[in-house]
């Protein structure tokens, strides 16, 4: 077996990211395997969402893929999907025992949260035995992990080890119209459309919601099956769908769009823009899992920069998942010049988070700045929010965030198969933590933000009033 450390988000995702959630780490085996690295992350897969130097991985804060309404791309792997390598019984076995060995062993809660873990073992080996196909297994070792309801924790099998790294890669492709949808009670409300992309050649916009797909309601979501109404929008590229949709202060209309291969990267990981009529940057970043995500904030914002200083700025993490623990702290680097956001803890050891000095973008470093945040900012994403407020750089505005702040280490096996699992938990430099109740913004804001354009947001309207008192 191959293990390597590294703290991640609840990717898978994101994703897990999804995406996040995601929201999982993908990443290389380090050059001599560690039982422990010295930073961390967490993740919720399988959101459009989900970076420091890829080849010398750090831990990750995890999370695993938050529901709906979170707003989220499902993805359809277009390449081949490999073939599962059939595995014997004795294979299979010998897998099994050593991950439930992994969670005896390094589980963060030595109360397995209640779980009886002596007693999974006696439930799961039987079935494991009895399983009647390589497929089977891998669902009954990820039936097992989940037993530990941690939020965080999982097991991969091979080809979802395969998409995870794709997603990190920000390579993984899927069939659809290239479009971001949040559920709400009117059906489905369509949050970001891809430049170029069959959504935006149809002429739908941001704020337009989707009212039936081929003739059954967005909001009929019994009749669309497992997969649910966004599953009946994605599809085979080259095939048609038909979408019943309403814009703001029009009439329903019909849309018939052609499916096409949208590439991960039809949908900006990180945005910046400057709000009108104030000398503000808005900075979105939507995920901490992609790879070289601190190189694309620090272009990002040196582009913004560019033209004119700021006198303010705002971070908006309302929708990141989490990822990479390294990725992360090199992001608030750019922003913060060095410091402790507190460190994590496992059964054995605690470990300092350190962000890296020296490396501060100079033209910030008097702009005050506020951080926008909600119940999707999950895991890595609430210690980069929980780390500018503690590091003096950053006053909060939103709701408490997701309170789940797990970080992950990956297990790798001969298989191709992987474990994730929750091996350290965050704590801020006082000791407190904010695992279950979230981070607590010092400017409470409810709104259903989603539904507004930017310079009507009512978040950033309160981060404005904010910066400018």
């Amino acid at each position: 077996m191959k293990r390597y450390g590294i703290d991640i988000m609840r990717l898978v995702g994101l994703a897990a990211i999804l995406l996040l959630s995601a929201c999982s780490a993908l990443l290389p085996p380090p050059p001599t395997p560690a039982a422990h690295a010295p930073t961390v992350t967490a993740s919720r897969s399988a959101t459009p969402a989900e970076r420091s130097d890829a080849a010398t991985p750090g831990p990750m804060a995890s999370a695993i893929p938050v529901e709906p309404p979170t707003p989220t791309v499902v993805i359809v792997p277009l390449a081949p999907t490999a073939t599962l390598t059939p595995l014997s019984a004795e294979q299979r076995d010998e897998l099994f025992n050593e991950v439930w060995t992994l969670v005896r062993d390094r589980y963060v809660y030595d109360d397995f949260r209640g779980l009886d873990w002596d007693s999974a073992y006696e439930e799961f080996a039987p079935r494991i035995a009895a399983a009647d196909s390589t497929e089977t297994f891998y669902s009954l070792m990820r039936e097992m992990i989940a037993r530990l309801d941690d939020d965080h924790s999982r097991f991969e099998s091979p080809q979802e080890v395969a998409e995870s790294e794709a997603r990190f890669e920000d390579s993984l492709a899927y069939g659809g119209i290239g479009a971001i949808v949040r559920t709400i009670d009117e059906g489905g409300l369509i949050v970001s459309i891809a430049a170029d992309g069959p959504a935006d050649s149809a002429g739908l916009q941001s704020r337009d919601v989707i009212v039936s797909v081929n003739g059954t309601p967005f909001t009929n979501t019994q009749a669309f099956g497992p997969e649910g109404p966004i599953g009946a929008v994605r599809g085979i590229p080259g095939t048609t769908v038909r979408l019943t949709v309403r814009s703001p202060d029009e009439p329903p209309r019909d849309v018939e769009i052609i499916r096409q291969t949208i590439p991960g990267s039809a949908f900006p990981r990180v945005e910046v823009q400057r709000l009108p009529g104030v000398a503000v940057g808005l900075l979105t970043i939507n995920t901490f899992f992609v790879e070289d995500i601190d190189q694309l904030v620090r272009d990002q914002m040196e582009s913004l920069l560019q033209k004119g200083p700021l006198d303010g700025l705002v971070i908006d993490v309302r929708i990141n998942s989490g990822g990479r623990i390294d990725l992360m702290l090199n992001t608030l680097g750019l922003f913060a010049d060095g410091g402790s956001i507190g460190a994590t803890y496992s059964r054995q050891a605690s470990s300092k988070l350190t962000v890296p000095e020296n490396q501060t973008l100079p033209q910030l470093a008097d702009v005050p700045i506020i951080v926008l945040i909600s119940d999707e900012t999950i895991s890595a994403a609430e210690m980069f929010s929980a780390g500018m407020r503690e590091l003096g750089r950053a006053r909060l505005v939103g709701t408490p965030s997701a309170g789940n702040t797990e970080n992950l280490y990956p297990h790798d096996f001969d298989d191709g198969s992987r474990l994730w699992l929750a091996e350290l938990t965050y704590h801020l430099p006082d000791g407190e933590l904010i695992e279950d109740q979230g981070v607590i913004p010092d400017i409470l804001i409810e709104a259903d933000w989603w539904l507004f354009d930017p310079a009507d947001d009512p978040y950033i309207q309160a981060a404005v009033g904010a910066l400018t008192l």
